[in-house]
């Protein structure tokens, strides 16, 4: 631990995170706990730690088997996670325009940097040079606040021709050289659309290339086939894992009723009829699209009968079980943005699929399968007539939904340039039945497109 010591919750929220106080509360080898209510200020505060860590691969380095990832409240989260034990970060240099990288500069000197292995991400385009990879990486590390960052990683790969891409290498080379990188890595959601290519197919790539010793892939109970043959490709290469998108989140439909529209229903009736349909017209068309999505609710329905009403949070703690107990993904990159994620989550460190999570998981992929869109997934992708990235549409709007990073998901969706769900809105839907996972593909879009347009 480096100056400032731990804090415990209550310490960082009296404090606001600005000034730390003395001594660790609890070991490595507390069991975990956590408060269930308010304490008094003679009250010891309970903990929970990280209970395994795994090694990362060739980097030899002990990776706490939870880390965390994303964007940040406020720097002192970063360092109520590390104090409990957290010692790997993933951030990127798009996060927040860079907000990321500040909140972690923030909380690193707080610490013994050798503790921490940290990694940061670009975006590689052809147009790059070495030159301006190196310029870029500097400016992440100004942010960062650090000597050296322990690995920089290749952004959201989707071209496995991108994998050779000589100017990224050539930076990393010449970085580590100087001490300023210690390793290299990759990250793939796989395709956008079409053309483009799996997430098995760069990343088991990647790891053949031989120059890359960290690598970040999608991986969840309902979304693991490609993800098993590039955890077995990581281990035949001593390659270091690190596993995102390990809750699948469904699609979520309402009920529509025609007479009292609400929620996205008012902006559908709007946008389809400022596209020329009546309200009589537009109303058939929500009803077409809400009726594909009750087949598979209604697989959905004995789930909740034995489970009763189930969180999100109750999701993400089973599936995040199921990732853990493979041995071949070293650590489970988290968004943990506040203190009360931190609290849910570092508990389940060390945790194994006991009878209850592994019935929950079974039953959820029984009822939920077919309202789940896979995250890189291109199955559906020759039925688009306009190409539409149906997959990384739905991986937005899981973002504003799921895991409330709204803005972050306007901006990303933004960008795809008008090639997006809007297109769905009076498609003849010729997709519809392409999914092999039965997901519904037109309402999943139109839905997606009401919660991310700007207008």
């Amino acid at each position: 631990m480096g100056e400032g010591g731990s804090l415990s919750r209550r310490g960082f929220l009296r404090v606001g995170g600005a000034v730390a106080v003395g001594g660790a509360l609890h070991g490595c080898g507390s069991e975990p706990e956590t408060s269930t209510g308010e304490t008094t200020a003679d009250e010891p505060v309970v903990e929970a730690r990280i209970q395994r860590q795994r090694v990362l691969g060739r980097t030899g380095f002990e990776v706490s088997d939870l880390a965390i990832g994303g964007a940040f409240n406020e720097a002192a989260v970063v360092r109520y996670a590390l104090d409990r034990g957290v010692n790997y970060i993933d951030t990127a240099e798009s996060y927040g325009n860079g907000d990321s990288e500040r909140k972690i500069g923030e909380a690193l000197p707080h610490f013994d940097r050798k503790g921490v292995f940290v990694t940061t991400k670009l975006a590689i385009e052809d147009k790059d040079t070495e030159e301006s990879i190196v310029e870029r990486f500097g400016a992440c590390q100004e942010r960062l606040k650090t000597d050296y960052v322990d690995a920089l990683f290749m952004h959201s790969v989707s071209d496995v021709q991108q994998v050779g891409n000589q100017a990224f290498h050539a930076a990393v080379a010449r970085l580590r050289a100087d001490g300023r990188v210690r390793f290299s890595g990759v990250s793939s959601h796989g395709a956008r659309g079409r053309p483009g290519d799996s997430m098995e197919t760069v990343l088991c790539a990647a790891a053949e290339d031989g120059r890359f010793d960290v690598m970040l892939l999608s991986y969840n109970f309902l979304n693991h086939e490609e993800g098993d043959r590039v955890l077995a490709a990581c281990k035949a290469n001593s390659v270091g894992t690190t596993a995102m998108k390990t809750s699948p989140a469904p699609l979520k439909v309402d009920p529509f009723d025609p007479d009292n529209p609400s929620g996205d229903y008012v902006d559908s009736m709007k946008r389809l009829q400022e596209r020329g349909l009546s309200r009589e017209d537009a109303i058939a068309r929500i009803q077409q699209w809400v009726s594909r999505t009750e087949e598979e609710s209604a697989r959905a329905r004995p789930f909740a009968d034995k489970h009763g009403a189930t969180t999100d949070d109750e999701l993400r703690s089973s599936a995040l079980k199921w990732v853990l107990a493979n041995p071949d993904v070293h650590t489970v990159c988290l968004s943990l943005p506040d203190f009360d994620s931190v609290d849910r989550f570092v508990p389940l460190s060390g945790s194994s699929m006991d009878r209850a999570a592994a019935e929950f998981v079974e039953d959820f992929r029984l009822a939920h399968s077919g309202l789940y869109c896979r995250h890189g997934c291109t199955a559906c992708a020759a039925a688009c007539p306009h190409g539409v990235p149906v997959s990384t549409v739905m991986r937005y709007a899981t973002y504003f939904h799921h895991q409330r990073k709204e803005k972050l998901a306007m901006q990303k969706y933004a960008r795809l340039g008008g090639c997006d769900g809007s297109l769905c809105l009076t498609c003849s839907a010729p997709c519809t039945g392409a999914c092999p996972h039965r997901f519904p593909i037109q309402a999943g879009m139109v839905r997606a497109h009401s919660m991310l347009a700007l207008a």
